[in-house]
């Protein structure tokens, strides 16, 4: 049985206490255990019958996560569904009066009715009559992290002599709340070192993979050696059997690799293709946070049809009891680099059986960010390597990414005894079209024209912008009538490119030059060379004969 206020000691007593608390708090290493002695020191040094502590989750929104009792009629069952946005926790303080560092809400505020409604206020009734305390009255401790931004709430509730907070005894609830932030940020501190220091222990070899891999980001094949790896290690250190990444793409998610599942299933897993990121969200529910990752039991939400045929789940092979995984079950663990979701990973069958606790958790999502960072540069340097290939305007090839690629099909083509062409295209008059229009006009007509040329061609030949308004094509499997064919309705479709910003339609010339695989006196390069260089020379008779034409030009056939 708690002492009433009036049974207490007095201010200087209660502070001696407190004190003493405060060096409690900071050895104790459970953060369940921590939050429980917040809350229980309010109720028992500090005259209270009921406290409740709660914390911002990444959603924004403030939820309970312990709270303590002395009156025996509420549990934590009755905060489970508590929830208050920040942004309401603003809306109070415009109403709130403060009282040295604390804040006081009186319960005929209109506002905490409307909260209640909503659900973010709990009214709980006084142990003691009283005109000034009522069911809905609130006092607020905010939890602050350096350098003012708060993280926590702490409520005390029900005075015990049904008076709101002297003065004296809302300084006492301030220094048990900035003694409880500096505890749960040491705890949290704490738990992130010994996070580290456990995959760094545990999978020293694979994590300098990773690292090395997130340092030397040129190196071919590498994002897909960096999913693997961490992959595998997940699987190897972090405690599960399973795993899987997927990598955002737009609002999707695509599997990339897996680690400890069966090939055949990892085969279905691709061909079920990519998973709507708001369909795994159902999976990533707020309530469902651990940590910064979401753990999903199917004993409190069950697994939605749709999505559970398109996850991996292993078979239920024995009854499963209160307490252990369920092949149903998963940890996902978001891959956040600079505040950007680039994808998940999803674990599942824990080697022991069990749910995760706080730091194997903590451990997974510390790799997770190593596997952010490689993952960001690698993305960074694709999108370089693809701006150094590709021509900012059209899109199409540019000159360098062309000779490469066209070097392999000759090679390609004189072993499979395959023709080639290519073809030079000119836009014609266009120097015309910059001078009456602008230049962005200019470059809205060499978009269309890109597009229209791409859009006519197969998927396997090769198109580059070379500059200007001139276009490249290169072709394997053709013979010259097939070419001339192509060539033409290339030159059609130009003609009927329309683009409202310039009046009067537009034209190409065109030249031609094919080879025979036989043609072997050229190195590949060479040969490129030459049939652009005879397709150049084609162009120029097709401009002498009046433009908008198609000209062939040389036939190498030995």
């Amino acid at each position: 049985m708690y002492a009433l206020e009036s049974e207490l000691p007095d201010h200087e007593a209660r502070l001696q206490r407190v004190l003493g608390v405060a060096r409690d708090l900071s050895v104790i290493t459970d953060r369940n255990e921590l939050l429980r002695a917040i809350t229980q020191t309010c109720c028992e040094v500090l005259g209270f019958g009921m406290t409740s502590i709660a914390i911002l989750d990444g959603d924004g929104r403030f939820r309970i996560k312990a709270m303590t009792s002395i009156r025996g009629d509420l549990t934590m069952e009755d905060f489970r569904d508590y929830s208050m946005p920040f942004a309401e926790f603003e809306r109070l303080l415009d109403v709130a009066s403060p009282i040295g560092d604390i804040y006081w809400v009186d319960g005929s505020e209109a506002l905490l009715e409307e909260m209640e409604q909503r659900g973010t206020v709990v009214a709980t009734a006084p142990s003691v009559e009283s005109a000034h305390w009522l069911p809905r009255s609130l006092l607020i401790a905010p939890l602050y992290r350096p350098p003012a931004e708060i993280f926590g709430l702490v409520f005390p509730d029900d005075p015990l002599d049904g008076e709101v907070p002297t003065i004296e005894r809302a300084m006492l609830i301030a220094t048990l709340a900035h003694f409880a932030s500096l505890a749960i940020q040491l705890h949290e501190n704490r738990s992130y070192a010994d996070a580290q220091l456990r995959i760094l222990t545990a999978q020293r070899e694979r994590l300098s993979e990773l690292f090395r891999a997130s340092n030397d980001v040129q190196r071919a094949g590498q994002l897909e050696e960096i999913l693997q790896t961490t992959a595998d290690a997940v699987t190897s250190a972090g405690g599960f059997r399973r795993a899987a990444i997927y990598l955002r793409a737009d609002d999707k998610l695509e599997l990339r690799v897996t680690s400890g599942i069966e090939h055949n299933e990892s085969l279905r897993l691709r061909e079920n293709g990519p998973i709507e990121l708001s369909r795994f969200a159902e999976i990533m529910q707020p309530q469902m946070r651990l940590s910064r990752s979401y753990l999903f039991e199917t004993r409190k939400y069950p697994l939605p049809d749709e999505l559970g045929r398109q996850l991996s789940i292993p078979d239920r092979t024995s009854p499963v009891g209160s307490g252990f995984w369920d092949p149903q079950d998963s940890l996902t663990i978001p891959i956040i680099e600079s505040g950007r979701l680039l994808g998940v990973i999803s674990v599942d069958e824990p080697v022991d059986g069990r749910y995760p606790d706080l730091e194997q958790v903590q451990a997974l999502e510390f790799f997770a960010d190593q596997a952010g960072i490689a993952v960001s540069q690698m993305m960074q340097y694709d999108l370089l390597r693809e701006l150094a290939e590709t021509d900012p305007l059209t899109g199409l090839m540019n000159r360098r990414s062309f000779w490469s690629l066209a070097e392999r099909l000759v090679v390609s083509a004189r072993g499979a005894g395959y023709q080639m062409a290519a073809m030079f295209i000119d836009l014609d008059h266009f120097k015309g079209v910059n001078d009456q229009f602008g230049h962005s006009a200019g470059d809205l007509v060499i978009k269309e024209a890109a597009a229209n040329i791409q859009n006519r061609l197969r998927t396997q030949d090769v198109v580059a912008r070379f500059g200007g308004e001139e276009f490249v094509v290169f072709l394997t499997g053709v013979d010259q009538v097939q070419a001339l064919s192509l060539a033409e309705s290339l030159r059609m479709v130009l003609a009927s490119v329309a683009v409202p910003e310039v009046a009067g339609s537009i034209t190409a010339s065109i030249g031609i030059a094919v080879a025979s695989p036989a043609v072997r006196r050229f190195t590949p390069r060479g040969l490129v060379e030459e049939l652009l260089r005879l397709a150049d020379s084609a162009l120029y008779d097709a401009k002498a004969r009046g433009r908008n034409r198609v000209q062939l030009g040389g036939v190498l056939d030995s």
